[in-house]
């Protein structure tokens, strides 16, 4: 007889998902600095620390100064320039929880000046993050701030979101973010049948399709209403969602190169590497190098 010894417990809830930071950096320049046209495929945060800086995006013009805030969605085209002399604090991050990934997009303003509630909870999170920079250290305890930083500017946002008015249609934010669910869910599902398992993946190539019949719609409705919602196509989607588990797979020694491939699906090895560095720049082998000299640094 099977005894449930669990049947009384009360559960806090699973997290899955990867929060990603990078790009961040503090600089000063003149007046005549300017910055092309350019997109990202993550959130871009911008702090201004001295002078002022004008941001164009979505036609629209904004000027910054000195302590002002503006937080860029992913895939917007956008262009800066400094106003005058200008010291600005620049981060980007991403993180793949599909609901809050809408939250933020449809419920956040571009720019919040220096006395708006939410620019005052940000700045000391923002100031703490750009002194990381004059310390020039990247150890297990710099990351681990930052995770804390980056993690109560987020709850910060959450917050904020939830008294602002969103425009769009409802019914399509949700429509996308089932897509973007049935596309995690299904890789998850994936990647711990291999690693249980140990059996090889036939490689998927029609999840996408196949996520966006899962919500009834055609091909091309769903790749425009998902496009619409998170500012990139589903499939750009699920290539982000397998970049993130194999940079998790690939910092575990146990897990061959092989085997990352394996898991996601990859007919051979040598096709997940070329991927890969098309989707990181470097090799898994160089990612898990560096990886692990960062850890031993």
């Amino acid at each position: 007889m099977k005894m449930n010894f669990l049947k009384n417990a009360k559960r806090l809830p699973v997290i899955d998902w990867n929060l990603s930071f990078f790009g961040a950096h503090e600089q000063t320049v003149d007046a005549k600095w300017i910055v092309p046209v350019e997109k990202h495929y993550a959130f871009e945060c911008i702090f201004i620390l001295h002078g002022s800086e004008f941001i164009e995006i979505g036609n629209e013009q904004y000027l910054l100064n000195k302590g002002d805030f503006f937080i860029i969605p992913p895939e917007f085209s956008h262009q800066v320039w400094a106003g005058s002399s200008l010291t600005y604090f620049c981060f980007h991050f991403d993180i793949d929880n599909p609901a809050l990934k809408i939250r933020l997009i449809q419920g956040l303003r571009y720019l919040y000046q220096q006395d708006s509630d939410l620019c005052k909870k940000l700045a000391p999170h923002l100031n703490r993050l750009d002194g990381l920079i004059q310390n020039g250290r990247y150890d297990f305890d710099t990351q681990m701030i930052i995770q804390i930083e980056l993690s109560q500017m987020l709850q910060d946002f959450y917050e904020t979101t939830k008294s602002a008015t969103v425009e769009g249609s409802t019914d399509t934010a949700e429509y996308a973010r089932m897509i973007a669910d049935y596309l995690k869910n299904e890789l998850t599902k994936q990647v711990l049948s291999f690693i249980k398992s140990g059996c090889e993946i036939e490689n998927n190539s029609l999840a996408v399709s196949k996520a966006i019949g899962k919500v009834g719609f055609s091909d091309g409705y769903g790749f425009r209403m998902f496009k619409d919602t998170y500012g990139i196509s589903p499939r750009k989607y699920l290539s982000k969602l397998k970049v993130n588990e194999a940079k998790k797979l690939l910092v575990k020694p146990q897990y061959s190169v092989m085997d990352v491939g394996d898991a996601l699906g990859y007919k051979n090895s040598a096709n997940f590497s070329r991927q890969f560095k098309r989707w990181t720049g470097s090799t898994p082998n160089e990612f898990r190098k560096s990886q692990m000299n960062h850890l031993i640094s």
